[in-house]
């Protein structure tokens, strides 16, 4: 027990540590690379979220790749586990790099933006693509718990959007406040999922750093 905990506070320590200089670097390059956007609401948003998606991406991919440094840095007990779980982990990598390179692409695309639009429609393509074909190798690869968790995350994650959707196009229709933002709600629709993900994994202990 005295072995244990302090292994995994430093564990803790180093991943978020990384995770945070690599969020704010990404942040920072991404904004300066818009120049004279207008970062307004919904391109803030989308360009945030995005940059957890990718970074969450890259830093799983890092981790399957080299699983010494993986054990390390993900939520993992040991390589063993890690090289056991390798497949399901790459492929939801890829999936979350595709996502997170179309949010980044439509924040900013669109008029006066500096991704140029066709980019930003293969992106969406990209993505689309990839979540099919990941989504159908994964599902063959998962166990009954994994199942249940893909069924419980999206369950949450439309529990979270639902109301948010149905208050914000009330006030629209309503004329309490402008029309609704298309980034903002691909922006809102992707942060559900994550958290919807989240909730359930931790719901069932599985976010405990081992």
């Amino acid at each position: 027990m005295s072995v244990t905990k302090p292994a995994n506070l430093r564990k803790t320590m180093l991943s978020s540590g990384i995770g945070f200089i690599a969020g704010v670097g990404g942040v920072m390059g991404f904004y300066a690379l818009g120049g004279d956007v207008e970062w307004n609401g919904g391109r803030a948003a989308a360009g945030g979220v995005g940059l957890v998606y990718l970074m969450t991406g890259l830093f799983a991919l890092l981790g399957a790749a080299v699983p010494g440094l993986g054990a390390r840095l993900l939520n993992v007990s040991d390589i063993e586990e890690l090289l056991e779980q390798r497949a399901l982990l790459m492929g939801s990598a890829l999936w979350f790099i595709a996502f997170g390179v179309m949010l980044l692409c439509l924040a900013g695309a669109g008029p006066g933006g500096f991704v140029p639009d066709a980019l930003a429609i293969a992106a969406v393509a990209v993505a689309f693509v990839s979540t099919v074909v990941v989504t159908l190798r994964q599902w063959r690869l998962y166990d009954e718990l994994l199942r249940q968790l893909s069924w419980e995350s999206s369950a949450f994650a439309t529990t979270l959007i639902l109301p948010v959707l149905i208050l914000w196009g009330g006030a629209v229709q309503l004329g309490y406040v402008g029309s609704i933002d298309p980034v903002a709600v691909i922006a809102l629709a992707s942060a559900a999922i994550l958290a919807g993900a989240v909730i359930a994994t931790g719901r069932r202990g599985l976010l405990a750093q081992r």
